[in-house]
């Protein structure tokens, strides 16, 4: 019933729409108010089960921790988070009162004070314009005309995968706006037809989640990215071990989101929904 009555409740909301802007890896950000302090620019991530502090900001607004903590699951770890209460977090589209939130436990992700998670709009549609520079919320529906939609499936938490083809190679893309870049797992390695140790899989280092934890990363090159009807090309892809050894899996980040002119996250209808880009005008006579 509670999540019933969360769909029906967001069914009835108006449409809300703030400005958006980007941090500096290219993730979607909005301000938002915390305790009627700031605006403080925080990340929008649909992967994002709950919203989070940066450290340095708990510590500006010199929140005291409750008592007892939680486990924060990352794309490659987990570790242990503080809780905050806070009286007011107003973004624009939401003004709420005496709730909680964690601290951010690897702050080093984003330039941005924090993250903005999909606990409050688990039944709405969330609307990334990034020609007008906007982020709207609003109720679940079909896609709008000049948008193509990309039906996908909601996990457990209920964040949206949606399917892709890299190279052929068919895998299941978690949504995840919090990510600056692509990230496929070994597994998506292995299906891609190369291993580690293949001269065209590149060292790149390593990657932090929100967790603060690392793991090694190697980089490929794909040919071409098929996201329903749009096609990327010529796409490095980050490779990592995100924990899910068996099956093909990845993040779909900023660097392809990015790309587009617009999108929505359609929870309720498990969809992604993409703005194409308008056809040419045909020529004068």
């Amino acid at each position: 019933m509670i999540a019933l009555s969360l769909v029906l409740a967001a069914l009835l909301q108006p449409a809300a729409t703030v400005a958006l802007q980007q941090d500096d890896r290219g993730r979607p950000v909005i301000e938002a108010q915390i305790n009627d302090k700031g605006p403080f620019a925080m990340v929008v991530d649909t992967a994002a089960q709950t919203s989070l502090l940066a450290p340095s900001l708990v510590q500006e607004l010199a929140l005291r921790p409750l008592e007892g903590d939680m486990t924060i699951i990352g794309a490659v770890g987990m570790q242990t988070a503080k809780i905050y209460p806070v009286e007011r977090l107003n973004a624009g589209l939401f003004d709420e009162r005496q709730l909680e939130m964690l601290a951010l436990p690897n702050d080093s992700i984003t330039s941005a004070r924090g993250i903005i998670g999909m606990e409050r709009f688990a039944g709405s549609k969330v609307l990334f314009d990034l020609t007008a520079g906007t982020l709207t919320i609003a109720p679940s529906s079909a896609a709008a005309s000049g948008h193509a939609t990309v039906a996908g499936t909601t996990d457990g938490n209920g964040m949206l995968h949606v399917p892709l083809r890299l190279d052929g190679v068919s895998v299941q893309a978690l949504v995840d706006t919090g990510a600056g870049r692509s990230v496929g797992n070994l597994a998506l390695l292995k299906a891609l037809g190369l291993r580690q140790d293949d001269p065209r899989v590149k060292p790149a280092g390593e990657i932090r989640g929100t967790a603060d934890a690392a793991t090694a990363a190697w980089i490929v090159q794909l040919e071409t990215v098929a996201l329903g009807p749009v096609r990327f090309r010529d796409v490095p892809l980050l490779i990592s071990d995100m924990g899910e050894a068996g099956t093909p899996s990845m993040l779909l980040g900023n660097d392809l989101l990015g790309v587009l002119q617009g999108y929505a996250v359609d929870f309720p209808r498990a969809e992604l929904q993409i703005r194409l880009p308008a056809a040419p005008a045909p020529a004068k006579p």
